[in-house]
């Protein structure tokens, strides 16, 4: 018996010496990262049954289990690879809303700056001073695009470096995880099964590090291993066998790195970005190139290529200070196209901007299956498909084709071939000047459009010799008939025969003498010069004195006076009107007899006459036509040119549409540039608005994802809070269990001492 209890007290004194060994391990691993406390699992010897009953053998160390909950390590998991997301998308969004939202460094002050100095212009047309404040601050302006667009640039640069360092550190994590799991196998195969606690921590570590750069799955296996998946199920680690990722370059746009990773037989797969967007580091660098980097550069491109766009347009509508059409401004960049790689040979595509105001912030592919072409939107992926016949083909502003001119078809591509568009992704950052002189902004517009506000008798004497002199000339309103011409021509003796023109019959002539006695001669009759007479006819009255040459013409022209209470608008023009350019002036003269309207000095130009009411509908006049039918309030468009009469005339009213020739003296084309401030130029709203709309985007963006990750990181310190109070070491506790577990072996090491003193007694009573 004596002996039984030397055994008892043994395994008693072995089982303290265990305990006391894992309280200490517990104690010197307290901040170990990673580690899970460890606890001894006791069990009974058993006993032996004496016929009076059962003697219990001892104690025996069944295991040394660490504290794990499984539970609570994946919800760990879980929300720290969201909280790491955040935290990453989060750094990047704050550092570009900081920039576009600066009240100085933004865009907002170079854009108003710039049309300051436009309205200052428009009210200073020919100072040199107020045309030189123009081109400086439109200067600044591109400027101010292109520094912007470099720091949108350098984000995408760092999204690239930091892909890069991501994808290596997954690498070497990858490897430290096969060695583990190596490791593992081995222990458990050499340990009779026992879990190697100190090794599964260590896995369980490496597992939450790349936890934090991409979301990780885990799927253990019967010997000891752990595979590992990343993203949406992409395998990093099977077994012991490890995967190698690899940062490599977009196949459609090269300056852009996706992930995939090495095949055994060699080549790439690539993993789509999408696939890591539910958590870690990498998932959050990839999301803010997608959601919010992307949109935000081409959003400030379209910006730049509206504005470059539209101030072209408006100053090729104009004349500048030679009397010239207006020319461009600004260079505005082409969208960009990226054949992908492996496209045939002979892969070509032309993209051109055709309506700047159509234009989207997304990016579209177009790839041909060997029948039909499809192109794609890639930020809603809507997808427009059509054959051969149908180029060339215009979507959202931008019109594809082949380039072919005068006649362009359809793209060259075969079977699976694909390009990238990227319509305003180089807007800002290819925006320069083009203008240097500040004589080719154009203020002025090129036509000059009126009606008759005073009565004048028009008198040209060009090619006379003579000494005749015209006085006292008058137009009698009511009886001159508008658009005729009455020409006095002087022959031998001299003798001045009157010619109408216009008007049927032509008018008598009445001729006054200085002595007051009149004479009535018809028209054509030759009429003998007396000086100082007066000559009256068809409403025109003058005085002709001195000493007129034979060959001497007098031509009179007039023009009376519009009586109704119509006028015309000042007209403008669209690019279709340089084509041809009006080069006599367009007089359009009321009639109220039928047909009723405006009768045309000259008929309606190729392409014909569209009147537009003020309904809104309109009617189409045919090429050729010299009558325009009138309703109050009617607009014209034809030969480019636009303009509206309102009002009543009266009958003979006169209203004339003309060339204009110079640029110094009219600023109706620089106030049409400054009125694109506040014109819907980009969809529903202006360059401002659009740029607000992106600010504000980005805040709202920058906002919510500041909150979630405050809430998330709450979370994850709960969560890591109650897992630490379950599976962390608490010093105190450990230094009860020390105690406890001397105290213990001193009570084992008592055991064995009254087994030997029992042994002892035995002895001497044998002896």
């Amino acid at each position: 018996m004596a002996t039984n209890i030397f055994s008892i007290g043994q395994s008693a004194l072995q089982a303290a010496m265990a305990a006391q060994a894992t309280t200490s391990h517990n104690i010197s691993n307290a901040t170990t990262p990673g580690y899970n406390r460890q606890v001894v699992v006791q069990t009974t010897a058993g006993g032996i049954n004496y016929g009076y009953g059962f003697v219990g053998q001892g104690t025996q160390v069944a295991e040394i289990k660490r504290v794990y909950n499984d539970f609570l390590v994946k919800q760990q998991l879980a929300s720290q690879t969201s909280a790491s997301s955040l935290d990453s998308y989060y750094s990047q969004i704050s550092q570009i809303n900081n920039l576009l939202a600066d009240s100085d460094a933004g865009l907002s002050p170079a854009l108003q700056d710039f049309f300051k100095s436009v309205q200052n212009f428009a009210s200073n047309p020919n100072t040199d001073a107020s045309r030189q404040s123009v081109l400086s601050m439109a200067s600044t302006l591109v400027a101010r695009f292109q520094s912007l667009n470099d720091q949108l640039a350098q984000s995408r640069t760092s999204v690239n470096n930091q892909i890069t360092s991501t994808v290596d550190t997954l690498n070497s994590y990858a490897t430290q995880l096969s060695e583990l799991n190596k490791a593992i196998v081995k222990a458990q195969g050499s340990g009779g099964g026992q879990a190697p606690n100190d090794l599964l921590d260590q896995r369980d570590q490496v597992i939450a590090n790349i936890n934090k750069y991409v979301k990780v799955s885990t799927v253990p296996q019967d010997n000891g291993s752990v595979s590992v998946f990343i993203g949406s199920g992409q395998p990093l680690v099977i077994g012991e066998q490890p995967s190698t990722l690899v940062a490599t370059p977009s196949s459609d746009d090269l300056t852009r790195l996706q992930i995939g990773y090495t095949l055994a037989g060699g080549g790439t797969s690539i993993i789509p970005d999408s696939f890591f967007y539910d958590g870690g580091s990498l998932g959050g660098l990839l999301k803010y190139r997608t959601e919010t980097l992307d949109p935000a550069q081409n959003s400030l491109g379209r910006i730049a290529t509206v504005l470059g766009t539209t101030v072209n347009d408006q100053q090729k509508l104009g004349l500048d200070q030679n009397g010239v059409q207006g020319t461009n401004m600004f260079n505005v960049a082409p969208p960009v196209v990226i054949g992908k790689t492996g496209n045939s040979g002979t892969a070509a595509l032309t993209a051109t901007i055709s309506n700047a105001s159509a234009l989207t912030t997304s990016d579209y592919t177009l790839s041909y299956d060997g029948t039909n072409y499809t192109l794609t939107r890639l930020s809603d992926n809507t997808k427009t498909t059509v054959a051969a016949g149908g180029f060339p083909l215009t979507v959202d502003g931008v019109t594809y084709s082949n380039g072919a001119t005068p006649t362009p078809g359809a793209p060259t591509m075969a079977a699976g071939d694909s390009f990238k568009v990227q319509p305003t992704v180089n807007g800002a950052a290819a925006l320069t000047m083009a203008m240097s002189n500040t004589q080719l902004i154009a203020a002025a517009a090129p036509i000059v459009t009126g009606g008759n506000a005073a009565s004048t008798v028009g008198l040209t004497t060009t090619g006379n010799t003579g000494s005749g002199i015209v006085s006292n000339s008058s137009l009698d309103t009511s009886t001159f008939v508008q658009g005729s011409t009455l020409n006095f021509a002087v022959s031998a003796g001299p003798n001045l025969t009157a010619s109408w023109t216009g008007v049927t019959p032509a008018p008598s002539i009445v001729v006054t003498n200085s002595s007051g006695t009149s004479t009535t001669y018809a028209a054509g009759a030759p009429i003998p010069y007396s000086a100082g007479s007066t000559y009256t006819s068809g409403g025109v009255s003058f005085t002709l004195s001195g000493t007129p040459a034979t060959g001497d013409n007098f031509k009179f022209t007039p023009v009376a006076g519009n009586k109704g209470t119509a006028t015309i608008s000042a007209g403008s023009v669209s690019s279709s009107y340089f084509a041809t350019p009006l080069a006599t002036p367009l007089k359009m003269t009321y009639s109220t007899t039928a047909p009723v309207g405006f009768n045309l000095s000259s008929p309606v130009p190729a392409g014909g006459a569209v009147i537009t009411h003020k309904d809104g509908t309109t009617t189409t006049v045919a090429a050729g036509a010299t009558n325009l039918a009138y309703v109050p309030g009617d607009s014209y468009t034809m030969g480019g040119m636009t303009f509206a009469v309102t009002g009543q005339p009266a009958a003979g009213d006169q209203f004339t549409v003309s060339p204009s020739t110079s640029g110094t003296s009219d600023n109706r084309n620089a106030l049409l540039l400054a009125g694109l401030q506040t014109k819907n130029t980009i969809g529903n709203t202006s360059y401002q608005g659009s740029y607000s709309q992106l600010v504000a985007t980005i805040g709202n963006k920058t906002n919510e994802i500041n909150v979630t990750n405050t809430a998330e990181k709450a979370r994850l310190q709960a969560i890591t809070g109650e897992l630490s109070s379950e599976s962390g070491v608490n010093q105190d506790e450990e230094l009860a269990n020390m105690i406890k577990n001397q105290q213990q072996y001193q009570a084992a090491a008592k055991i064995i001492q009254a087994a030997s003193d029992m042994l002892n007694v035995l002895f001497q009573v044998i002896s």
